[in-house]
């Protein structure tokens, strides 16, 4: 009776959100691939309202709830509760931009399997409703202006040239069409996204820009430090946490992972500074890659040694559809981009998980990270978990398409601490990736609760990471583009090496029971995941 629920919560949802089935590839739901919903308008919003009190209430006719029941709980009384924030007075940066997103559909990286022609007609029917969605858009940001609720200047110049380098580069053009069809595709794609680009555009250049704010963190908005206090608990899903303890947490963390930096140094009898460290281990022949299909090769070799050894040893079996692959981020998207992360699969595996490299400047680029950034991003960090989840029979679907973010990227940064890192010089790659983890709970509510500045934020982040200027740059503008997202690494971490110390004084322990148990359930709330643990 109770997976009723789940189901009818999940169809409930694709009704009012059809663009779910172009990553799901629902059969089921094929009827809906034409329409493309208008998030951020009032209409719509009163309807997701509608949709979340309906669901609450269902759920708390139950008297005894089961795990899913709590985290679908959870969800809607926490999807209810970001409307009472002006969220959507900022509803696109440069890190998401949902009409990018939704003019990269043509394109040939698109996430649409392009297999037959109703395909490509599907995706003009969708971009029909671009104008409409980009007028709401521009509404919302002039809302905004008139409120003082803006993005910061430094986000909206980005944004902007985001939009120029997309047009500049027709990055919603396919060049890979696969079938005969009857219609000029390309030609009829680009007449419906041009007055929506251009109108952005000239938006953002003319009126929105100038009319920033100078400020970085949401502290510097009227009721900023709530919307930011509501972000921090709905993104590391712990009701009981707080922001100058993640704060404490973090200023911990970087001197741990300084000290064990200091120590690899002095093993290697270097007498220079830390970041002379680095650049001397990176600059060693057997560190470089030769050119870009040396960098996939890498990670593919990489990827294949930890399915046969790693996995055969920390898990079960349970994972049919284990490889991964390995693909460079678009060109056009390499200035804006991390410089790694993963695209899930769909449900049938039609459309393969994939982990993407940044190879925006290749001598930046080094084989130090190679074993701890392949078992973050692909085996058994998030390829292995969203697989898993993907496959399973009895996760409901609305936890396969809506996880926790901290418990997700929590299991990808605890996985990079099961590598068998053979020298202390791999070891110390898996390091400097840490490291950048750490400054993050540091960074993260230093801009956005303590108001650090732009140039003290970036100061900050200098002493400590090993990254260039530019990469420095790129990351800073990503935790304000994205306020809380970057707490969800360490934060779910902890929590999961927290579990692991406790159970492992166990009689009897198990470290692949350990782990199935971590996975069976879906990427829960961390709270119901420690509530799971302390259940006898």
């Amino acid at each position: 009776m109770k997976k009723n629920i789940y189901d009818a919560f999940f169809s409930d949802l694709i009704h009012l959100f059809p663009s779910i089935n172009d990553n799901l590839n629902l059969k089921e739901y094929s009827h809906l691939n034409h329409l493309l919903e208008n998030s951020h308008s009032e209409e719509h919003k009163n309807r997701q309202k509608t949709l979340f009190k309906n669901y609450i209430k269902k759920i708390l006719q139950n008297k005894q709830l089961n795990i899913y029941d709590k985290t679908l709980l959870n969800m809607c009384r926490n999807s209810l509760r970001s409307f009472n924030y002006d969220f959507e007075l900022f509803p696109i940066t440069h890190q998401e931009n949902l009409v990018i997103s939704i003019m990269e559909l043509s394109a040939e990286h698109s996430i649409i399997s392009f297999s037959k022609k109703s395909d490509y007609q599907n995706v003009v029917k969708k971009l029909e409703n671009l104008e409409c969605i980009t007028n709401t858009i521009i509404l919302n940001m002039n809302k905004g202006i008139e409120k003082k609720m803006t993005l910061p200047k430094i986000i909206a110049v980005k944004l902007l040239d985001q939009f120029i380098s997309f047009k500049k580069n027709k990055s919603y053009k396919n060049n890979n069409i696969k079938l005969k069809l009857d219609f000029d595709f390309n030609n009829i794609v680009e007449k419906l996204i041009l007055p929506s680009l251009n109108k952005m555009i000239d938006f953002l250049k003319n009126k929105y820009v100038k009319n920033c704010r100078n400020s970085i963190g949401l502290c510097g908005l009227k009721n900023g430090e709530s919307m930011y206090k509501f972000i921090v608990k709905n993104t590391t899903s712990l009701n009981s946490i707080t922001i100058e303890s993640i704060h404490n947490y973090g200023l911990r963390e970087i001197k741990r992972i300084h000290k064990e930096m200091m120590d690899i140094k002095e093993q290697h009898n270097f007498k220079g500074t830390l970041k002379e460290f680095s650049k001397h281990l990176k600059k060693l022949d057997r560190y470089k890659f030769k050119n870009k299909s040396d960098v996939i090769k890498t990670y593919q070799n990489e990827i294949l040694f930890i399915n046969n050894n790693i996995i055969n040893k920390l898990f079960y079996k349970k994972v049919k559809n284990i490889d991964c692959k390995v693909k460079p981020v678009p060109s056009y998207n390499e200035e804006f981009s991390a410089e790694a992360y993963y695209i899930p699969g769909d449900l049938d595996n039609k459309r393969k998980g994939t982990f993407y490299v940044n190879m925006r400047n290749i001598k930046e680029n080094n084989k130090l990270e190679v074993e701890s950034l392949t078992l973050h991003e692909a085996n058994p960090g998030h390829h292995y978990q969203l697989t898993y989840v993907n496959e399973s029979k009895s996760i409901p679907m609305f936890l396969k398409i809506d996880g926790s973010e901290a418990y997700m990227e929590g299991w990808a940064l605890y996985c990079e601490s099961l590598g068998e890192y053979k020298n202390n010089e791999s070891y110390f790659g898996k390091l400097i990736l840490e490291m950048i983890r750490a400054l993050r709970l540091v960074v993260d509510t230093g801009i956005h609760y303590y108001n650090w500045d732009y140039n003290k934020t970036f100061n900050y982040y200098k002493k400590f990471s090993f990254d260039s200027d530019n990469q420095i740059h790129t990351q800073i503008l990503r935790y304000i583009s994205i306020p809380g997202q970057a707490l969800s690494y360490k934060i779910g971490e902890k929590v999961i090496f927290d579990l692991y110390k406790k159970e492992s004084k166990k009689l009897n322990f198990n470290i692949k029971k350990f782990h199935e148990k971590i996975l069976e359930n879906g990427a829960v709330p961390l709270f119901l995941l420690k509530e799971k643990f302390s259940n006898k």
